[in-house]
């Protein structure tokens, strides 16, 4: 599950054309993560372990790949609680249809904005509030978005336009679906340096959303930002992190974050996040993270809750 190979989500594999085995081939891959939470307050979910994977089947012929994800959650023994223990992530394919070219259909990642959906992927144990943002837009669940994309480009450039769902579903008055169109653009102007713009549309919730994010990685340093605009609920949404490894197996990060939103009655959000981790072995790591957020009454846009969190991972990868 690194980002330059098609086991990936979509979100990351279109940052670049897609490459596709020439020979036939199929692979099985995912995750496990073991955590356990401390809230400052007491409350639901404090002082928890929890678990969840998830399996990953891959297959290639010729031009074409296959792609389904599955998540892992830990169900209760409740049946009246109606919570599955596995649900599909995606189920795409991607046919490359010309060496700089790749079409993409079916149910995947939401390819707007820097994080990915995995935890594997993802630069802390938890999301940052832009992606809770893309998160609550999309109605599929962690952030995933249905349609078909087209991405073409080269080392340096890549566009990526998509035609979706609306992103929470909306449908005409007959119950027609509406549409949603996502665009997206990347650029590599120097080693190291990524950048991203993305724009798509919907009509309801946040309405049109606009995002940009960059990250810049040198030796060992890396530094990342989004930013996130929409035109109703939310004004502004950012993030700035900095990420440090101080050698081949442990490394530190700080982020902070903040939300200001349409309604003026509603105060900011903001976080701030440190972690550190470390790789027990190839297929383990352990991470620690600290955070502290302000505003619970917008918690439920920005996931940024008024109290302080320590999260323990295991992440253990197959």
């Amino acid at each position: 599950m690194k980002k330059n190979l098609i086991a990936l989500a979509v979100a990351a594999a279109l940052t670049s054309p897609l490459a596709v085995q020439a020979a036939d081939s199929a692979s099985v891959s995912g995750f496990a993560e073991v955590t356990y939470t401390n809230y400052g307050d007491t409350g639901a979910g404090s002082n928890a372990f929890g678990a969840n994977g998830e399996v990953d089947f891959q297959a290639s012929k010729g031009s074409v790949s296959v792609r389904v994800d599955v998540d892992l959650t830990l169900a209760t023994d409740t049946v009246s609680t109606g919570n599955d223990s596995a649900r599909i992530e995606q189920a795409f394919f991607a046919w490359k249809a010309m060496d700089a070219v790749t079409v993409i259909g079916g149910v995947f990642n939401n390819p707007l904005g820097q994080e990915a959906n995995d935890v594997t992927d993802i630069q802390f144990v938890t999301h940052s509030a832009v992606w809770n943002i893309f998160n609550g837009q999309t109605v599929l669940n962690d952030n995933n978005i249905a349609g078909v994309a087209v991405a073409g480009g080269n080392e340096m450039f890549t566009g990526t336009l998509a035609v979706l769902n609306d992103l929470q579903h909306a449908t005409d008055t007959d119950g027609t679906m509406k549409n949603s169109i996502a665009a997206v653009l990347n650029a590599n102007p120097m080693e190291g340096l990524a950048l991203e713009l993305g724009y798509v549309t919907q009509e309801t919730g946040a309405e049109n959303v606009l995002d940009f994010n960059a990250q810049y990685d040198v030796s060992s340093l890396s530094v990342g930002v989004d930013v996130l605009m929409a035109d109703k609920a939310v004004d502004t949404a950012y993030n700035v992190w900095a990420g440090f490894a101080v050698n081949d197996k442990a490394a530190i990060k700080a982020r902070y974050e903040a939300v200001s939103f349409e309604n003026s009655a509603v105060d900011d959000s903001t976080r701030m996040t440190v972690y550190g981790s470390y790789d027990i072995e190839d297929n383990l790591s352990v991470a620690l993270q600290y955070s502290s957020g302000d505003n619970a009454s917008a918690e439920a846009v920005s996931g940024i809750m008024d109290d302080t969190a320590v999260r323990l991972q295991f992440l253990g990868t197959f």
